[in-house]
């Protein structure tokens, strides 16, 4: 196998080699600056030491084979080792020998003795240690991906756009590829990826990411100026990707007077896109002429070097990486790089300047903003963000009293020029330890934005202290005091504004028995309970503050304040253990994902009390989690009381209980303000005309279930759900999605600023305050008549018929097999039958809107060798062949709720 790998080292290599100088004059071309040679002369030496490296390996390989007695494998080696470097000498002389052996078995045949030809090639690489002539040990792994599909209309080679899996606008059209109710990622691509590391325990080291896929393909159109039907004008600069063969759908506004339209997806053809009509949310009209697209290629996707030693610590240049390079503070309120884990970090934003309309009646100005809508949309189909962080990182050795991190980073999207910019970023990081109980910190963090002339047009700093006592062990208290400082759209000083803030946290952590908490880093989701425990319980009460004008521009806080929709039931089917992100890059974790569940309140402009305790009795078989957070804003008006309590109680070995009970207290309602579904740039509620004033939005969910195992065989559950939520419970689907946005004239200290103002539209098709309360009840029935083969129903009756697919309490009925007879080989098969109302059908005011769907689904997957994977797939189930998408990790949702007639093949290879 490791011969086999070596096969396609060898031609990654040469591939390598043969882009380095397009590569170079890539660089070059786009940034003129020492950083472009510095990055050629790292790709120009580290390809070509690989050709030796992997020349040396060959041989090194093929000598062990020789001595084996393997003679075809052992030519097979070298003849691979010429192909790398023809003028090996090495090679050249035991092919010679080979071809003496061969000749002398062929008159005198003996069978060597059967060495085991995977411990041979085992033996070659801990034999071989460094190359000769050099001790740069050096590791080339990767992966090859081949995909393709059939359809009942066409063959597809090349398809795939990871924001196809999200349920917002494209539920409600057909435009491009979206496909209503049935839009989804067919996540059909080739490519090659290619990682190259050196390996030395200390001193300098290199890692790149050569990826060549649909994504490494881009291109923009010349940036032109469209003149509206009735006047007015807009910039445009239309981009394109080849991963779905479209440019990317765009909110362009004009710089005359605020106006704004939407270019949808356009289709290139030959190089060109075709002219487009679009109407702007003022009525105007602006037609969009057929353009060129200049194609880019961008192959790199990662490369650092780092340069560490035992006592000083590591330093980290990297000319281009993934967001996981930005720093995730451990300071109590995580100060840089707070964020669900499904969101982009808030590191990779970019910043959008500010602009003076001169002819909105009356006169007014649209703000400078973070943005981060291309960090959203710019991910490949395994769910992996492509926005990359250009900069250096340090931190001091692991285990010093005194501990020092800290990065500085700039953005760039795809369509970015790599010597562009529009912001930088620092956040620095100090900790000293004065004992093992007691610990203190600092954070600063800082984030300037750019206009188009590259002048500071924005600015934010944020300052922070914080301390952690364990004052016995298994009792800790922290704190923390934080101010931040901003000013944004410098460069228009007659709308500059500013804002100023201070924060504060306090909490209490315990644990029963005793843990060194001062051990874990982040805290309190870290400390579980040990299989030994008998009794275990952990918890914590916190108190937080952030004022109006407190700014951490590097953390929002707009989702982790909430409750994930998934936490607000029961579940008995177990959590997928990670969402794949690719091969090779670390997946999201169920850990990574759990502490997320439960929101904590905690966001600008609020005032939160919180208190935790989870418990667990008899080794596990009971525990409890008790959790309360009131939150008010920072005038005392309430904003929420959420009390939630939840049981697992393994009453005997076969029969398990489950309770849950959630009560959310609401203030009053406000006429035409929405009580749930908020702007997620400023978090302020939307407007929604359907709302009375002095209602009660206030809801509560009580849930029991049951699951009884007759045997290890069968296992037959059920859930009673009684609740008033239409909102939270569903991630607000589908009436989120009946959204728009129009402007308003604010003023601020005199001036007239040009405001966003998001709406809800024709809500009353859903229900209103005060929600009336209904019923949930599901069963699952898990079968296993044989060895290795799973049979599940799945069955749930909602008297909400508008709950949608996004998990599994849609009213539907289904059945899915699973049988893996050996390690190599696994089938899959779903059936689901769904019912719920048709959107489209409300809003168009038809009777008939509850309506039926079948969906059918299956799955072959072989695996020849640990490394290599083959997948045959029917359809569209719960879950994409690549990543599985981010509604609820329990998979109960439904990508498509319609049989989806496409046949889609896949060949994976780790090498």
């Amino acid at each position: 196998m490791q011969s086999e790998n070596l096969q396609i080292y060898t031609s990654a290599v040469i591939l390598i080699e043969r882009e380095s100088g397009l590569l170079y004059n890539t660089f070059m071309k786009r940034t003129g600056i020492f950083l472009s040679a510095t990055i050629f002369v790292a790709f120009f030496s580290a390809t070509a030491f690989c050709g030796s490296m992997a020349a040396e390996f060959l041989c090194e390989t093929g000598i062990n084979f020789y001595q084996g007695g393997y003679y075809n494998d052992a030519r097979h080696e070298f003849k691979k080792a010429l192909m790398v470097d023809p003028d090996n000498q090495v090679a050249r002389s035991y092919m010679q020998k080979i071809d003496r052996e061969l000749a002398a078995a062929e008159s005198h045949p003996q069978p060597p003795e059967e060495p085991k030809r995977q411990q041979v090639m085992e033996e070659a690489i801990t034999r071989r240690g460094p190359a000769k002539g050099s001790s740069i040990p050096l590791k080339i792994s990767g992966e090859a991906h081949l995909g393709v599909g059939v359809t009942s209309e066409d063959g597809i080679w090349k398809r795939g756009n990871y924001d196809l899996n999200e349920k917002n606008f494209r539920v409600l059209s057909n435009e491009a590829l979206n496909l209503r109710e049935n839009t989804y990622d067919p996540a059909i691509f080739n490519r090659l990826r290619v990682n190259l590391d050196t390996q030395y325990p200390q001193g300098l080291n290199v890692h790149t990411n050569l990826t060549v896929d649909p994504w490494s393909f881009t291109g923009t159109s010349d940036k032109i100026t469209v003149f509206g039907k009735f006047g007015y004008s807009a910039d445009v600069q239309l981009k394109y990707w080849s991963n779905t063969g479209y440019t990317t759908n765009q909110i362009i506004t004009n710089t005359d007077n605020g106006d704004s339209f939407v270019i949808p997806e356009l289709k290139v053809v030959n190089g060109r896109t075709e002219p487009v009509t679009v109407q702007t949310v003022f009525g105007n009209t602006f037609t969009i002429p057929s353009l060129k697209i200049h194609p880019e290629f961008n192959p790199v996707r990662e490369l650092w070097f780092d340069y560490s030693q035992k006592d000083t610590g590591t330093l980290r240049f990297f000319p281009i990486a993934y967001e996981n390079q930005a720093l995730t503070s451990d300071d109590p309120l995580r100060l840089s790089n707070n964020h669900i884990w499904w969101e982009p970090s808030p590191w990779i934003y970019r910043w959008a300047p500010g602009h003076f309309n001169p002819f909105a009646q009356p006169p007014d100005f649209t703000q400078g903003q973070w943005d981060s809508s291309l960090a959203f949309l710019s991910r490949d189909s395994d769910g992996l963000r492509l926005t990359a962080l250009r900069g250096l990182s340090f931190s001091t050795p692991p285990g010093e009293a005194l501990s020092l991190t800290g990065t500085f980073a700039t953005p760039k999207d795809l369509w970015q020029d790599y010597g562009n910019f529009d912001n930088i970023i620092n956040a620095t990081r100090l900790k000293y330890s004065f004992a093992d109980n007691l610990q203190a910190g600092s954070l600063y963090a800082f984030r300037a934005g750019f206009d188009e002339n590259e002048k500071r047009d924005s600015y934010n700093h944020v300052f922070s202290a914080d301390a952690g006592y364990e004052f016995v062990e298994g009792a800790k208290v922290s704190a923390e005091v934080s101010a931040s400082r901003s000013q944004n759209d410098l460069t228009s000083p007659d709308f500059k504004t500013g804002s100023r803030g201070n924060a504060y946290y306090l909490s209490l952590t315990g644990t029963f028995p005793a843990k060194n908490i001062m051990a874990f880093k982040y805290g309190y989701p870290e400390i579980k309970p040990l299989p030994s425990d008998s009794f275990f319980a952990k918890y914590q009460m916190f108190y937080a503050h952030m004022d109006e004008g407190f700014d951490p521009a590097l953390s929002t806080y707009r989702q982790t304040r909430r409750d994930a929709a998934w936490s607000r039931h029961i579940h008995f089917r177990q959590a997928f253990e990670y969402t794949f992100t690719g091969l090779y890059y670390p997946a999201i974790q169920w850990d990574d994902i759990e502490p997320f569940r439960i929101g904590n309140g905690i966001d600008i402009g609020r005032d939160v009390f919180g208190f935790r305790l989870e418990n667990s009795l008899w080794e596990r078989r009971l525990e409890n989690l008790f959790d309360i957070r009131n939150v008010h804003d920072t005038h005392g008006e309430l904003i929420e009381n959420v009390t939630r309590d939840e049981f697992t109680f393994k009453i005997t070995d076969k029969l398990t209980s489950k309770l849950l009970a959630i009560h959310q207290a609401m203030p009053l309602t406000k006429a035409g303000i929405d009580p749930f579904i908020f702007n997620t740039d400023t978090g302020e509620f939307l407007l929604n005309d359907a709302i009375e004033a002095g209602l009660d939005p206030s809801i509560a969910t009580g849930s029991l279930g049951l699951e009884y195992a007759f045997t290890d065989r069968i296992a037959l559950s059920g859930i009673w759900e009684y609740t008033n939520d239409y909102s939270v419970g569903y991630e607000n689907y589908p009436r989120g999605n009946l959204n728009g946005s129009s402007f308003k004239p604010v003023l601020i200290n005199g001036k007239v600023f040009h405001v966003i103002d998001p709406f809800l539209y024709r809500q009353g098709l859903f229900p209103l305050p005060p929600y009336e309360y209904y019923n949930i009840f599901r069963a699952g029935l898990r079968v296993n008549p044989a060895q290795h083969l799973e049979v599940y129903f799945d069955y749930t009756r909602n008297s909400f018929e508008s709950a949608g697919q996004v998990d599994d309490n849609d009213n539907h009925v289904g059945m899915q097999v699973s049988y893996v007879p050996t390690q190599r080989v696994g089938f899959y098969l779903r059936y689901t039958y769904s019912r719920f109302n048709d959107i489209g059908r409300m809003l168009a005011g038809q009777d008939k809107i509850y309506l039926g769907h079948h969906n059918v689904a299956g799955e072959i997957r072989y695996l020849p060798t640990q490394d290599d994977e083959f997948s045959l797939l029917y359809g569209v189930a719960g879950r994409a062949p690549i990543a599985t998408a981010t509604y609820d990790p329990y998979g109960g949702f439904l990508s498509t709720v319609d049989t989806q007639h496409i046949l889609r093949l896949y060949y994976r290879r780790r090498f």
